[in-house]
């Protein structure tokens, strides 16, 4: 999930920030017995869990911070914030093996944890994404969603990088015009953004 060139016809005009709709399945159809494929009891004991695992008194006290180690299996990071969503998960899963619950526990048993209406299940499989038209221009997507543009179609990576460079809001902000020309005409793929020991860092300077 993160950052992408894609190479796009160049007068190739889909809207920002909108998911392409090549990538949107037409079939999907949300399960009407679960939320994305968990069974109640999962979504009911989830809900407190990830309460734990985030409840920053909790992990940062000696006594909760044992706990909570002891459910997901690994200390909370306390340079970045905590516990994250797969400790949560993590979590729960354990209290299921301590209650010796059958794996399938989690699961929706209408739709076998797809998070899909049955109905439209073979339709949802058979279908196939389209990627946009391909031609000259040079383009950033992000795919933290199923896929959308962030930037117009440029003829040449430099005016791409001058366009990407000159963003001042949200997870692109901070880049140099170097930076996005080497990701552009490097790499070509990177996270959104990257924490680590020395801060937060832009996907397409910590992909170089």
């Amino acid at each position: 999930m993160g950052r992408e060139v894609k190479r796009v016809a160049l007068d190739f005009n889909w809207p920002l920030e909108k998911v392409w709709s090549g990538f949107l399945n037409p079939h999907y159809k949300a399960c009407p017995h679960c939320r994305a494929g968990y069974s109640a009891s999962y979504d009911a004991i989830s809900k407190h869990i990830n309460k734990l695992m985030w409840d920053s008194d909790v992990t940062k006290d000696a006594s909760g911070a044992t706990i909570t180690t002891f459910l997901c299996g690994r200390s909370p990071r306390r340079s970045f914030m905590g516990h994250d969503s797969l400790d949560a998960w993590a979590a729960v899963k354990k209290l299921g093996e301590l209650a010796g619950l059958p794996k399938e526990w989690s699961t929706c048993a209408y739709c076998n944890g797809d998070g899909v209406d049955p109905a439209n299940k073979e339709a949802y499989d058979a279908w196939q994404p389209t990627e946009p038209p391909e031609g000259e221009g040079y383009q950033i997507w992000e795919t933290v969603s199923e896929g959308s543009p962030i930037s117009p179609a440029f003829a040449t990576p430099e005016e791409l990088a001058r366009y990407m460079a000159g963003k001042q809001w949200g997870a692109d902000d901070g880049s140099s015009y170097e930076t996005w020309l080497k990701f552009i005409t490097g790499p070509g793929w990177a996270p959104s953004m990257i924490m680590d020991e020395n801060g937060i860092h832009t996907g397409p300077e910590a992909a170089l």
